[in-house]
């Protein structure tokens, strides 16, 4: 199977170019969901009933109504639903409203063309979709970018709805294919109704192609299914007795396998490879580079491997008929597969502040080598409630041990948190980056919007001598990528710890380091390098094992009063519970 980690642009599918907001519908308030926009591959996230499926709502909606839209449960309660999207118009359509051959007294140039090209070819504008399906420049917009009357008069026929002329397929997180009786009806639903009997009409009919069925799905399942399993035949058969079709797929050592009797992943991917294969065969629906493929929850039932089978055959087929795939799911597997690749975006839709958002949550070219970088998987970041960066999993250590004492027990790593790391070869990377591409690649540590980071000062207010004793200089200030680090962080409303001595080991009082080494220690300020002290060396080979060795000796006793940690293990543990929704 073809890697497609490398394919098109992202220009190269049809919602390319308009970035959306959804207004007053379901969960969405009047305020909406924020602009976000859809990539060649869009996988929406967010917890159960955030919204996710709302988004695929909208979309069948806009493109499958005609005459009024959201006309019905869609619409919310005392709002006007509306999807309002912003774009810049398209070049032949303002040519058309503004020819080079005409000019006017109201238009401040020789020509209507030449106004144009200047004043509105090169800048984005937002425009809504009433519940008429009606487009019109958003109010104020034309005065807001300069524009006089005349103009604004000319543009508001000149755009159309980024939905206009494309078509959508939905697959249902439920789903199924049983036997069916023979029906003159060919749809498909959602949930895999119809689909036997719609294959049965694919073999059995002469006005549809039954190479479809027996060629191209067939050889579509046994790709995805490549080292599992391998299908020689599909076959549609009657049953006399009940009158209903039933779908088998023949394995040459197993026999006939009924489908409705398989795995529900067998089934799983049947229904989808039908939507692919069979459906625009019979909807007439046009060119796939029209088609907007929607898959809820894929996860379900499948297997991780097949799984990304299944997701790097859609990405495939994508890629050579430029269509717009867009998925929901919770699964770790398809966030970290969205993470790495150039012609996706992870969507994530959430609730803040009582209200229901949506984000791009990673938009960037270079995403995947800074989070491999990083080491950590996109789904570590995006479905924890929160996240706290540390530099090492020595400092891992020490802030759980100091979170635990604090909160009495009730914050809990993996639960109401997440710790990963940003230390090492990571801050060295950053540290070689030009200062114009730092607050790009800093700013991923803040994906996920509930973050603190703890940093180390590095402070050594007097000249020092390195363990291989060459003199060094006084370090008083935080460096440039550290500084980058905290800019970044609280810019996106996150949350930054400096440690007040040179790195975290200096929280831990005197007291503890001497009762674990059962010597007296010269410990003379915050800003001595403790592991290197040869007595506490000798307690353990490293850092880490160093840190659960000292955290058996650490209480509250060993947090009062010492440095400014107890405040600031304070302030993390309440930011925690802001994150969890905590009183």
């Amino acid at each position: 199977m073809k890697n497609t980690d490398d394919s098109a642009p992202a220009k190269n599918h049809p919602l390319y170019g308009a970035k959306i907001n959804i207004k007053g519908v379901k969960c969405f308030d009047d305020c909406g969901s924020g602009l976000f926009w859809f990539a060649p591959i869009t996988f929406i996230i967010g917890k159960n009933n955030s919204g996710k499926s709302t988004i695929l709502d909208v979309i069948q909606e806009c493109v499958t109504t005609s005459g009024k839209i959201f006309d019905g449960p869609l619409a919310r309660n005392g709002s006007d639903p509306r999807v309002e999207f912003k774009q810049r118009p398209n070049e032949e359509k303002i040519k058309r409203r503004f020819p080079s051959s005409t000019s006017s007294s109201r238009i401040p140039a020789p020509n209507y063309w030449m106004y144009a090209e200047k004043h509105i070819i090169p800048h984005e504008f937002t425009w809504s979709i009433d519940n008429n399906n009606k487009v019109r420049l958003l109010e104020n917009e034309g005065e807001e970018k300069g524009l006089v009357q005349e103009a604004i008069s000319n543009m508001q026929d000149a755009v159309e709805s980024p939905f206009t002329g494309l078509w959508s397929t939905r697959i249902r997180a439920e789903r199924d294919v049983q036997p069916e009786k023979r029906s003159t009806s060919r749809d498909l639903g959602p949930t895999g109704t119809g689909l036997t009997n719609l294959v049965r009409a694919f073999i059995n009919s002469d006005d549809l192609p039954r190479q479809l069925v027996e060629a191209a799905l067939l050889q579509d399942i046994n790709e995805i299914y490549l080292g599992d399993s391998h299908f020689s035949e599909i076959i549609c058969q009657e049953n006399e007795t009940s009158s209903e079709w039933e779908i088998y797929l023949r394995e040459d050592d197993k026999g006939d396998i009924r489908l409705s009797q398989s795995g529900s992943s067998l089934r799983t991917v049947f229904i989808v490879l039908a939507f692919l294969r069979l459906y625009p065969e019979i909807a007439k629906t046009g060119f796939a580079s029209r088609l907007i493929f929607c898959l809820e929850e894929p996860e379900n039932n499948l297997h991780p491997a097949l799984l990304r089978r299944l997701i790097d055959f859609l990405a495939h087929q994508r890629a050579e008929r430029n269509f717009s795939l867009v998925i929901t799911t919770h699964s770790a597997l398809c966030i970290d597969l969205a993470a790495k690749r150039n012609d996706s975006t992870i969507l994530h839709v959430k609730r803040d502040d009582g209200r229901t958002i949506c984000q791009n949550a990673m938009e960037y070219s270079g995403k995947s080598s800074i989070l491999s970088d990083l080491d950590v998987r996109g789904s570590d970041i995006l479905q924890a409630n929160g996240v706290i960066w540390v530099e090492g999993p020595s400092d891992r250590v020490y802030v759980n041990r100091w979170i635990e004492v604090l909160s009495r027990g009730s914050l809990r790593e993996g639960i109401h948190y997440s710790i990963l790391f940003y230390g090492g070869k990571l801050l060295s990377h950053f540290d070689s980056l030009p200062p114009e591409s730092l607050p790009e690649k800093v700013s991923m540590l803040a994906i996920n919007r509930n973050v603190s980071v703890v940093i180390d000062s590095d402070r050594r207010p007097n000249a020092w001598k390195t363990k291989g004793g060459k003199p060094r200089r006084p370090q008083k200030r935080l460096n440039a990528t550290k500084r980058e680090i905290i800019h970044q962080v609280e810019l996106q409303g996150g949350h930054t710890w400096v440690t007040a001595g040179k790195e975290i080991e200096n929280y831990v009082p005197a007291a503890v380091w001497e009762e674990l080494t059962g010597k007296k220690l010269n410990i003379q300020d915050e800003y001595q390098d403790i592991p290197s002290i040869y007595e506490v060396s000798q307690v353990a080979a490293t850092k880490v094992d160093l840190a659960h060795r000292a955290e058996e000796y650490i209480d509250e006793s060993a947090m009062v009063g010492h440095l400014d940690l107890q405040q600031q293990v304070k302030t993390l543990c309440e930011h925690i519970r802001s994150w969890n929704g905590l009183r």
